[in-house]
């Protein structure tokens, strides 16, 4: 039994345009005017979007508030996001077999409600935004939990592979998200696939 952790925009919910689009005008309305098309938000994410934030000048408080926003901005369109598909019989497969996590950027409690309103209530826990910035501390913290299990990181940016691979983890890129293939390559996957349906049959063979 493994410690299998999904991120979770790009990989499990196909919010891409719901996220860009919200979270830019969190950001513009709270002073940050880096962002103002889809490609400006997602390459935030070839580190972690937080400390990406901090390193142009933007202070954690502002951050705090770009996120309070956005959970509301988020709230009027929860309704539109669909899970990518194969993925909730993927995450049933795997989590009979394995402890699974979602270890998020986004907040928990949108997480929680878009998985609840998709019947997907195999994960152990969900770890936002709110709780910590950091995914390193995240994962990190949730690996203390299972000491000497194999541990899983998936996600679909390129920060995700680097964060994944800081905290120790073996690194799962998967390819319907946010990034390229090409772009996840330059964060050293371990592994990589291109469906969910992949994805369950390697996590299947591992102990």
């Amino acid at each position: 039994m493994a410690l299998v952790m999904f991120d979770y925009d790009g990989v499990i919910v196909d919010s891409l345009e719901v996220f860009t689009s919200r979270f830019t005008q969190a950001c513009r309305e709270n002073g940050f005017m880096e962002v103002n098309a889809p490609k400006d938000v997602i390459g935030l994410f070839e580190g972690n979007v937080y400390e990406t934030m901090m390193c142009r000048g933007v202070d954690e408080s502002t951050i705090d508030n770009i996120l309070k926003r956005y959970e509301v901005l988020q709230g009027e369109q929860l309704a539109d996001l669909e899970l990518f598909k194969g993925i909730g019989e993927a995450l049933q497969r795997i989590s009979e077999k394995h402890h699974i996590y979602v270890i998020t950027s986004n907040l928990s409690s949108a997480t929680i409600q878009i998985l609840n309103q998709n019947g997907i209530e195999c994960f152990k826990d969900v770890v936002g935004a709110e709780k910590e910035k950091s995914k390193i501390k995240k994962i990190q913290n949730t690996m203390s939990l299972y000491p000497g299990t194999t541990a899983y990181y998936i996600g679909d940016t390129k920060g995700d592979m680097i964060e994944g691979k800081d905290a120790g983890t073996q690194t799962i890129g998967v390819t319907w998200g946010w990034h390229s293939s090409q772009k996840l390559q330059e964060g050293s996957p371990d592994f990589l696939f291109d469906t969910p349906e992949k994805l369950a049959d390697f996590l299947d063979k591992v102990g």
